[in-house]
């Protein structure tokens, strides 16, 4: 269990979690992309409501991972969270509220009454009341390969309030600043795909060939396949379990590997060299050494041209 000190309490509340956030930073690459549409096809697998956010535009270069097509530039709309009523300008500088002795509230027909009980001789008058639903209703939200939140883009500026008492993991392999109520941030991973797959190995989540396909194309595409300094006997381990269970590795079709193949020092599908490979010749049978009279050579079949030609020999002895 290489990450089970760190996700304790996400064990706890993964199973009843029901509508799950997943969130990229801008200019994910395919490492990022690859591991968080692994978690997104884990939890879609589960029966869970999960939606998938970047503010970037998928490049054609993604296209071949599984559940590309999902990934959305804006968060989506959900019902439920916890709702806020913010009353602005009566709270003093050091968070207390002169003005106010208590809350109460009571229900009356279909309405929920509030009631402010003001000290004598106070004014207690909002400047405005700001309704706001913290959590937007998503259980959990996952936030991939991202520094810190600001990193989202709009994706977090434009909706910080979503993030707001909902329990975030964070899951990084790089400088990291610890944003995340569950962190899981390994800077020895040579990619965020490696620490995927063993977070979901840790979670008792058993992969299917889609899933581990997505994560091997997030290392191979990390570690320039295989041969970055980064490359450690735990990411040939994620690898191992990768195809153990039927991922397949970056362009590998039909049980043919087309991709990952170096040719003149430019990567790119392995080309079928067929056609350039003289056909084999078959010579004649020749005689065993024991069936060959001594001294007597290989004759081929088919005699040079001039060997037919009379020839006159010439010689200075006689007898």
């Amino acid at each position: 269990m290489k990450y089970d000190g760190q996700i304790g309490e996400l064990k706890n509340l993964l199973p009843t979690a029901k509508n799950i956030l997943i969130a990229l930073p801008v200019g994910a690459d395919t490492d990022r992309l690859s591991a968080a549409l692994s978690l997104f096809l884990v939890f879609e697998g589960q029966g869970k409501q999960v939606s998938i956010v970047c503010e970037d535009t998928m490049t054609v270069a993604q296209s071949h991972l599984f559940g590309v097509d999902h990934v959305q530039k804006t968060l989506p709309q959900t019902e439920g969270g916890n709702l806020t009523l913010t009353l602005e300008g009566v709270a003093a500088s050091d968070g207390t509220v002169p003005a106010l002795e208590k809350l109460d509230w009571y229900a009356e027909s279909s309405n929920l009454n509030l009631v402010f009980h003001v000290l004598p001789g106070q004014t207690f008058q909002p400047a405005r009341i700001v309704p706001r639903y913290q959590g937007s209703g998503f259980s959990l939200i996952f936030v991939i390969g991202a520094a810190n939140l600001d990193s989202l883009g709009g994706i977090y500026r434009q909706n910080a309030q979503v993030f707001s008492g909902v329990h975030v993991v964070n899951i990084d392999n790089q400088g990291n600043t610890g944003f995340g109520a569950t962190n899981v941030v390994d800077s020895n991973a040579a990619s965020v795909a490696e620490v995927v797959t063993f977070l979901l190995q840790d979670l008792g989540i058993v992969l299917d060939g889609d899933i581990a396909s997505n994560l091997l194309a997030g290392i191979f595409a990390s570690t320039d396949n295989l041969v970055s300094p980064k490359v450690n006997a735990d990411t040939y381990m994620a690898v191992a379990n990768c195809l153990r269970v039927g991922g397949k590795k970056p362009g590998a079709v039909s049980g043919q590997q087309t991709a990952g193949t170096i040719i003149g020092g430019i990567s790119g599908p392995v080309p079928d060299l067929s056609a350039l490979i003289p056909p084999s010749v078959v010579s004649a049978p020749q005689p065993s050494p024991e069936e060959r009279p001594a001294g007597e050579g290989i004759v081929s079949e088919t005699p040079e041209p001039e060997w037919l030609t009379p020839k006159i020999f010439k010689g200075t002895s006689l007898g």
